[in-house]
């Protein structure tokens, strides 16, 4: 047994060089790490000691046989009062690799209950290392033991205002909050601000698309926000008062602290990448250095050397990097790959000794890869991560064959300027749901963003998912699960009743022979993706997509499954908390 305890309170401060009231888990943000090794069970105990309910889902993690400890509230518990705490306790039995927890009610991730896990794999399982290294035992062996304790990478969005506030805001105003102070990476970062030129041609492919979608010339403002007024915002309001996308308040740069991390003489060094952001995806560049990504999301792959690396909201990826350029120091480049804004932020890799004075100036060097707006410097040479040819490393990590049992449809929309729905018939799941008896047990688990088709252990599901908004992507992940991505189009919906009615017409986009397998994974605007997955864990699981103001605006499903078996075994100190 792994025994933590996680005291969740509230603080002051400023990350970024602005302040703002913030959270903290046992005193940091990003929280402390969650380790095991595969097969270990974990217990944390959360204390909640802020004025505001909390529950912690641990993202990644199936919760084989303990639905009851998912972290869903009004689906697998009641959230934790202020005052009182609540001990998580589940097996990691089957899994390994980079997972996090954090906050699942409201957005309060963002504004600092977040952390990461991890769980170091069984020593039999299958790893990809001597593709990297070349069959070169020294430096797998190197990285095998690189893998026990792999260096934090973590980047996440930090707002002008606290999430309630935005939250407010954006029901009162129709303000759509499609707007940073900027990226942090471990928590660490700095505001820049960079010529209206340098943004404009750095996002001069953004202007095109919200043209393209919309009809309207838009512009940036000096954070790098695009203003979307022409589809934001209730008719009337004062755009320039309220700092609305677009109209930010004059960019203020800072000089804080970033991260460093440091090569001390290492030949290689391996990263646990997360997107620990509510609200942006982005790319992932280090200057003068490519990347070996080796796992995504839980499992070993075959592994992919790229110069970039898009990291989709909640993803995770484990990189090994090769450290051998001997002295200097390199830019770790995360730049926002949304249309709705162009920022950059960068730590810093450095062959230079702790000692040495940081790194204060921007980068300017040969190495380049990106942009600012995480354009290609040299898209025709430089590789980037193929999501769709991320196929597991173990040949046997395979999807089904045939058909599904259950073939469930979901209509990604914006319904009004602030609700986001992915029920084909437009239902919102409410935001009081979080504070009704949760589905897990509840007598009646008919509400309208409820899918029970009857699923039972063994059977197979299809999840067809059509993303019929002209501009936005939906990062979707699905709570108690992994799945095969086993068709996908960023410009295509799917077309189909089913797998099967696709593969009798010839479809090309279905792969069911070595598709990627993820437990959250992006659909493009006017595009689909079709996950297949095994009902092997009885429960009530979300689906939802994890852009928090669209979450708690609406988009969001629970898939029941096969509860019959698991009812009984609900503990009573979880059902009477």
């Amino acid at each position: 047994m792994q025994d933590y305890e996680l005291n969740l309170t509230a603080s002051y401060d400023a990350p970024n060089g602005f302040y703002r009231e913030l959270f903290l888990v046992n005193g940091q943000q990003p929280g402390p790490l969650i380790e095991a090794d595969e097969g270990d069970t974990i217990s944390a105990t959360v204390y909640n000691n802020l004025e505001v309910p909390m529950t912690i889902h641990f993202h990644g993690i199936h919760q084989i046989g303990t639905p009851w400890m998912d972290g869903s509230p009004g689906v697998s518990q009641r959230p934790i009062c202020p005052g009182e705490s609540f001990v998580y306790n589940f097996t990691t039995a089957g899994q390994y690799g980079s997972y996090w927890y954090h906050a699942h009610t409201r957005s309060y991730y963002q504004d600092g209950i977040r952390g990461p896990v991890y769980i170091r794999p069984a020593a039999d399982r299958p790893r990809p290392y001597d593709v990297v290294t070349g069959g070169n035992e020294s430096a797998t062996a190197i990285l095998r033991e690189l893998e026990r304790n792999p260096t934090p990478l973590y980047v996440m969005d930090w707002t002008k205002l606290t999430s309630d506030a935005t939250y407010y805001k954006e029901i009162k105003y129709g303000l759509d909050p499609a707007c940073i102070l900027g990226f942090l990476i471990n928590g660490k970062g700095r505001v820049t601000c960079p010529a209206s030129e340098t943004i404009a041609a750095a996002g001069a492919g953004r202007l095109e698309i919200f043209q393209n979608a919309t009809g309207v010339q838009s512009r940036f403002d000096s954070l790098g926000c695009l203003d979307i007024s022409a589809v934001n915002g209730y008719p009337g309001i004062d755009n320039v008062a309220l700092e609305a996308p677009g109209f930010s308040a004059p960019c203020q740069a800072s000089s804080t602290e970033r991260e460093i991390f440091y090569v001390n003489g290492a030949d290689w060094m391996m990263f646990n990448v997360i997107n620990m952001a509510g609200a942006f995806a982005s790319y992932l560049s280090i200057d003068g250095h490519d990347m070996w990504v080796v796992q995504v999301e839980g499992a070993f792959i075959q592994p992919q050397r790229v110069k970039q690396l898009y990291v989709a909201l909640s993803s995770r990826y484990t990189i090994a990097v090769h450290t051998g350029r001997g002295s200097g120091n390199f830019a770790i480049r995360f730049a926002c790959s949304e249309v709705a804004q162009v920022t950059e932020q960068i730590a810093w890799l450095s062959y230079n000794a702790p000692t040495a004075s940081p790194p204060q100036e921007y980068p300017v060097t040969p190495d380049v890869y990106q942009d600012i707006g995480g354009n290609l410097y040299d898209p025709e040479t430089m590789q980037v991560f193929n999501d769709t040819s991320a196929a597991p490393y173990d040949e046997e990590n395979r999807p089904p064959q045939g058909s599904a049992q259950h073939t469930l449809h979901f209509t990604l929309n914006r319904t009004s300027v602030v609700t986001f729905s992915m029920m084909d018939s437009g239902a919102l799941m409410l935001p009081e749901m979080e504070h009704m008896t949760p589905l897990l047990w509840a007598d009646d688990v008919s509400q309208p963003t409820t899918v029970d088709t009857g699923i039972q252990m063994g059977d197979v599901v299809d999840l067809i998912i059509d993303n019929i908004d002209p501009v936005i992507l939906h990062p979707m992940h699905l709570h108690g699960h992994s799945f095969w991505v086993v068709s996908e189009s960023n410009n295509e919906l799917f077309g189909y009743s089913s797998v099967d009615a696709a593969l009798a017409n010839g479809a090309s986009t279905v792969n069911l022979n070595n598709p990627p397998y993820r437990d959250g994974y992006p659909v493009a605007p006017g595009g689909h993706a079709v996950f297949r997955y095994i009902a092997d864990n009885a429960g009530a699981w979300m689906f939802h997509c994890h852009i928090n103001n669209h979450l708690i605006t609406g988009m969001s499903a629970v898939i029941v499954e096969d509860l019959a078996s698991i009812r009984p075994r609900i503990p009573a100190s979880v059902i009477n908390y």
